[in-house]
Formats: C-alpha cells, sequence, structure tokens
C-alpha cells in the first residue's frame, strides 16, 4: 500500500516593511499613496482586496526570503541537514540566469550548518510563473510515491518579489515573500492525493522580458486565461478523482460538497475570490440549488446573445457580482476560502508564494478557532501566467491543528513597521537614501545580501 505523503509544515517568511493603500478601518481616509497616485483608497481594500504591500528592504532579494524562510523550518521541526534530501525552489524572480536561487540558498544555509552539511543534498529551481511551486511539489511527491525517499525529507521553497512600474495599474498588487514547505511520508498536516489536474496553453497575459526588472501584463485577458485555465485543471482532477473512486457525490450533490478548505492563487484576493464563485458556478449548474439562484438572481448572460464581446464581458461581470452576494456562496466562501485571503489582504501578491502563503494562513486561522478539520479533504487551485494551472487535493492529518498553531503567521503580520512613499519608491527604484541609509530596518536574526559583485556574483551572509 503506498504510504501517506505530503505537507508536514509550513513555515512563511514575511518582509517586515509594508506600505499601506487603505486604512481598514476607514476605507474612504486617503492615504499617502492614494493621494500621490490620484486614486479613491477604498478600491484598493474594496476592489482588489488589499490594504498593505509588503516591501522588501535593500539587504532582500528572493533568495534572502527562501533562505529565511527554510531555514525557521528546519530550526522549528530540528531536521538534520543529512535528513534532507533536496531543497527545490520556484519563483519567476530569479537572482541570475544560470545558477538557481537553491545553490544560494544552499550555500547560505550551510553557513550555519557547517560547510558540506549539505553537499548530498540537491536543488533546482523552477520556473512557470506562479505555478511553479505546484510543479515543484508534486515532482517531490512523485519522488516520495516512487519509493526514493529512503526515510529523508523535502523541501519546496516558493520565493517571489512582485514589482511592477511606478503608477502602473498593477503596482497596488505588489508584495513579497517566502514559504516553505516540509515534504515527507506520514506527515503531521496534509497528506496529498496523487491526483493531480492540469491545464496549459500558450498565452501572452503577463511576462517579464530578460532586459526588464518589472513584469508586463495584460490585466483583463490575464483574468481571462486564470479562470479558463483553473477550470481545465479542475475538470482534470475531477475526472482523475471519479475513476479513482477518491470522491464520490450523491445525487443532488456536487464533487465541490466533499471538498472543504481551499486556497488559489493569489494576485489579488478578489481574484481569487472571483475563481472560487467560477468554480462553484460550474459545478453547480444543473443542481437543485442553481436552480433556486436562478430564481433569485436571473439566467446567466450567453455570449452568442450579444453582438460585442465587451458587451458580453460587461454583462457576465454583472451577472459574476450577483452572484457572489448570494447568501449561498457567501456560506460557501467564507466557510472554505475567505480565512486564508487575509494574508494577500495584508501582504499584497508575492507570485509562486501566494497560494501556498494563504494556505498557512486559512490552516492557522482554523486551527486558533477550533475548527474540527481533521479527516476532511481540501483543494488547492494554481494559476501561472503563460498560461498553466493545477488543482490537487488533499486529506487534513489528525495532528494538523498542533502543527498550525506553531506557524506565527499572524504575529508575522503583526510584528512589521509602515514605510512612507519616499522610501517605498526608493526601494522600488534601487536608489540610494538621501541621508546615507544603508537600509530601513535592522536586520533581526536572518539571512540578508551583502553585496553584489562588479562581476555579478551575489554574497550573503547571516546577521545576527
Amino acid at each position: 500500500m503506498r504510504a501517506a505523503v505530503g505537507i508536514d509544515d509550513i513555515a512563511v517568511y514575511i518582509p517586515r516593511l509594508y506600505l499601506e493603500l487603505a486604512d481598514e478601518n476607514r476605507p474612504e481616509k486617503p492615504t499617502e499613496f492614494s493621494m500621490a497616485r490620484k486614486s479613491d483608497p477604498s478600491k484598493y481594500l474594496h476592489g482588489i482586496g488589499i490594504a498593505k504591500m509588503s516591501i522588501p528592504d535593500t539587504y532582500q532579494d528572493s533568495a534572502v526570503l527562501a533562505a529565511n524562510a527554510i531555514f525557521e523550518l528546519i530550526e522549528r521541526n530540528n531536521v538534520h541537514p543529512s535528513s534532507l534530501a533536496r531543497i527545490d525552489i520556484a519563483t519567476e524572480t530569479g537572482v541570475d540566469e544560470s545558477k538557481p536561487v537553491a545553490a544560494y540558498v544552499h550555500g547560505m544555509l550551510e553557513q550555519k550548518y557547517g560547510k558540506g552539511s549539505l553537499k548530498r543534498t540537491s536543488g533546482v529551481e523552477y520556473k512557470f510563473a506562479c505555478v511553479s511551486t505546484a510543479d515543484a511539489l508534486e515532482s517531490s511527491l512523485d519522488w516520495a510515491w516512487a519509493g526514493r525517499s529512503n526515510g529523508k525529507y523535502s523541501v519546496i521553497c516558493a520565493t517571489d518579489i512582485a514589482r511592477y512600474p511606478l503608477t502602473s495599474p498593477g503596482e497596488p498588487t505588489q508584495g513579497a515573500g517566502a514559504v516553505a514547505l516540509l515534504v515527507k511520508e506520514d506527515p503531521r498536516l496534509l497528506a496529498i492525493d496523487p491526483v493531480i489536474g492540469t491545464h496549459m496553453e500558450d498565452e501572452d497575459d503577463f511576462w517579464r522580458p530578460l532586459f526588464s526588472t518589472t513584469a508586463v501584463v495584460h490585466g483583463k485577458h490575464s483574468e481571462r486565461c486564470y479562470l479558463r485555465a483553473m477550470e481545465g485543471a479542475v475538470d482534470d482532477w475531477a475526472e482523475q478523482a471519479i475513476a479513482s473512486g477518491i470522491i464520490r457525490a450523491g445525487p443532488g450533490e456536487s464533487l465541490v460538497d466533499h471538498v472543504g478548505p481551499m486556497s488559489f492563487h493569489v494576485p489579488y484576493p478578489k481574484m481569487a475570490e472571483k475563481a472560487f464563485a467560477y468554480l462553484l458556478r460550474h459545478f453547480w449548474r444543473g443542481l437543485p440549488r442553481w436552480k433556486q439562484i436562478l430564481r433569485e438572481i436571473g439566467e446567466e448572460p450567453k455570449a452568442d446573445r450579444y453582438k460585442k464581446r465587451e458587451e458580453f464581458e460587461k454583462a457576465e461581470a454583472d451577472y459574476m457580482k450577483l452572484f457572489m452576494e448570494t447568501h449561498q456562496f457567501q456560506t460557501e466562501y467564507l466557510d472554505k476560502v475567505a480565512d486564508g485571503l487575509v494574508h494577500a489582504r495584508e501582504s499584497g501578491n508575492s507570485y509562486s508564494a501566494s497560494e501556498k502563503s494563504c494556505l498557512s494562513m486559512l490552516l492557522e486561522t482554523k486551527a486558533m478557532r477550533g475548527t474540527d478539520l481533521a479527516g476532511k479533504r481540501g483543494g488547492s487551485g494554481n494559476y501561472g501566467s503563460g498560461c498553466k494551472a493545477k488543482a490537487s487535493s488533499w486529506t487534513v492529518r489528525e495532528e494538523w491543528a498542533a502543527t498550525a498553531k506553531k506557524f506565527g503567521h499572524a504575529e508575522k503580520l503583526h510584528h512589521r513597521r509602515p514605510i512612507s512613499l519616499a522610501e517605498y519608491e526608493i526601494l522600488h527604484e534601487g536608489k540610494p537614501f538621501p541621508d546615507g541609509r544603508k537600509f530601513v530596518a535592522e536586520p533581526e536574526n536572518e539571512f540578508v545580501l551583502v553585496d553584489v559583485t562588479s562581476q555579478g556574483y551575489r554574497h550573503y551572509k547571516f546577521a545576527d
């Protein structure tokens, strides 16, 4: 019988600096950012669902974020370096075109554990925009399911810094962070089902050219790609789940009825909420409950009834809003998804790290609240521009709550300091501070970037 394999623990690293977009207690109150961008601050909180953006300091890059998340994970679980078979990194903000972030992280960790302590630990870098975390995790799962782990563990770390040009439409969705997963047999947290759905196409919805430090995004097109690819991946997962007998839906039931907590890729919280709504519409059609919804909000828009695509898209957007306001949707959303999105509201987008960071927040919140999830099945939906989506499911383990309560996720969000718009723009553009400061916040027992040589080589150290 195949051993249960999955996520044993999760560690999130969040930069300690943030820029406030909107005051959560007074959304209408102007902020320094909203005044500078001549915008309504409530549109950030209510329109896209973001109140704060995490901002990396001068000594932080994607490798530093990853090393700090992984170091916390290893220390918290008393993992000996010799027990780690692989440390793989998922990112779309790599620091070198050849040398992977995994190698730099390897070197940083050996500063703490001794030179050569990880010489038998492999590592690679995965890249497919924000879905690369799912690819990296699937590889580790396959490795363990194939019987190659021999009692050792693997670590998957997603790390990214989301950055768009100043004053661009994407600017309010920036953020940064890393999330590390300890993957092993007989995990305490989540046992992942050997059923993973995939959907992939070649699209120009989002990319970052080699010559650019910021991304290019076709916003509306990217949203459509996200929803279409996610639907395809979930359908692929559903076919496999039904064929394997993992889930059986009875009369009047939906497969989603058998899936509890869920997390999605979160470019901004409202997009994840919309993805969940799209999923429910997809699976509820034809069921008695859907007939009740149609009586409440009317029939869904049909593309062939509109002369212009723009008219249909407007009607579809309006219909989606009506559906998301229904009692049926709100009940499911608040129970299964909303708690995890607190992370994205407080931190912004962290690309490949966004979905698992929100999963961490979801599990910690449920555990602190005393929710009984043991034995229940949950689901994850990942999307990466370009474009590809993956859908997976997992079962919550008996020991999950004790593990999740030690994440310290909410505390990390509180242990931060706000920065001014001027400080943010200096950090964003990589310019020197006019007062001669080297950084905004003093490092606190963490890995930092020391310098970059004239040849582009990067040096790191642990700052006590």
